[in-house]
């Protein structure tokens, strides 16, 4: 198979800029339900050059612009926190429904009517959520997240909701374009070279491959087996749970988050932010599945040191690949080719190429 991007798409200026809309013009994920559990606990994220704050407010999960109607400071400064919505710089706070409710000094100002007020309130988002995971839509589509997930809803919402316990964020800057992120997560062609001492040791294998409109799936066999002995005491601590695979599986969710799982007894979700033509930001959040009996939890932190170091020696490793990728594809005409173990890249080429063509 022949690469459907030429080199110029991972390096040029211009194509970046158009690149924005598909995160514009698609459900884009945020973060987690159980980040924002309590009254005042926000999220932020900037999507394509948007600043956007994800709140809890009284109970009601929002999504506004991160901007403050009155000077147009930012809001919510932090990627996290629990901090009521108002404005640093002069003190306007607002409701639920973005609409300001608090401005110091009211009666300086005109007499605001009901409408001015209305008029004054936060740019609002569409929010939704599949299990423990929130995604956030930046355009007026009328795609639901349930029909832009598709056939993979139910099953995530299922995964998501097996999770219990974040024990691992891990943020890396990588001087790469975000598409050779993507793709290098997409194929296992490059495992036996990168990842000698972690990766390759789970022996993941074969090329059932599931595709979607926009998103795709692997599932994998591993060397180390759910019912080997090494395995019992780890799967009896974790069962039961909701989400039960005989292996490893990966998935994309277009365009930019990455979610894996062993065995279903640990979780790995990634989310690929663009910030330059040549730098992105990677973003890891690790999970262990639920434990429903709280003194089994005190079994489990050899197994929870042992997740968090692989994933992050298998991301550095990625990390610099990436890196010498990047550097690569700026001195080249040609255009690359692809096995069919890498049918996974072809098929997220094929899915971004018609997007930014249009």
């Amino acid at each position: 198979m022949k690469s459907n991007i030429s080199p110029e798409y991972y390096y040029s200026e211009s194509i970046f800029q158009k690149e924005k809309l598909i995160f514009k013009n698609h459900w884009h994920f945020f973060g987690f339900k159980t980040q924002l559990t309590k009254h005042n606990d926000y999220l932020t994220r900037t999507i394509a050059d948007t600043p956007v704050l994800v709140q809890n407010i009284k109970g009601e999960i929002m999504a506004f612009l991160n901007v403050c109607s009155h000077r147009f400071s930012i809001l919510q400064q932090e990627a996290s926190g629990n901090r009521p919505l108002v404005c640093p710089y002069h003190g306007w706070s607002y409701n639920q429904d973005g609409i300001p409710t608090g401005i110091p000094k009211k009666p300086l100002f005109q007499n605001f009517s009901s409408n001015e007020l209305c008029e004054l309130s936060l740019k609002s988002y569409q929010i939704s959520f599949c299990g423990n995971l929130c995604f956030v839509n930046l355009s007026n589509s009328k795609h639901s997240l349930n029909d832009y997930l598709g056939d993979y809803f139910n099953e995530l919402e299922d995964l998501s909701l097996s999770t219990q316990e974040m024990i691992d964020i891990n943020q890396l800057d990588i001087k790469a374009n975000w598409k050779i992120i993507v793709e290098n997560t997409l194929e296992s062609y490059h495992v036996g070279l990168i990842h000698t001492n972690t990766f390759k040791k789970l022996g993941a294998s074969g090329l059932n491959f599931n595709f979607t409109s926009f998103h795709s799936s692997w599932d994998a066999d591993l060397l180390i087996k759910r019912t080997d002995d090494s395995l019992k005491k780890i799967e009896n601590i974790f069962a039961p749970r909701k989400y039960y695979i005989n292996g490893y599986k990966h998935f994309l969710i277009f365009p930019n988050l990455l979610i894996s799982t062993t065995h279903g007894s640990s979780y790995n979700f990634s989310l690929i932010e663009p910030l330059s033509p040549n730098e992105t930001r990677f973003n890891s959040y690790v999970f262990l599945a639920y434990i429903k009996d709280d003194a089994k939890r005190a079994f489990v932190s050899a197994y929870k040191q042992t997740v968090i170091e692989f994933n992050r020696e298998v991301f550095g490793e990625d990390k610099a690949i990436c890196q010498l990728v990047q550097k690569g594809v700026n001195h080249t005409n040609l255009s690359g080719v692809l096995s069919l173990e890498e049918e996974r890249v072809h098929a997220f080429q094929n899915t971004y190429i018609k997007l930014i063509q249009k």
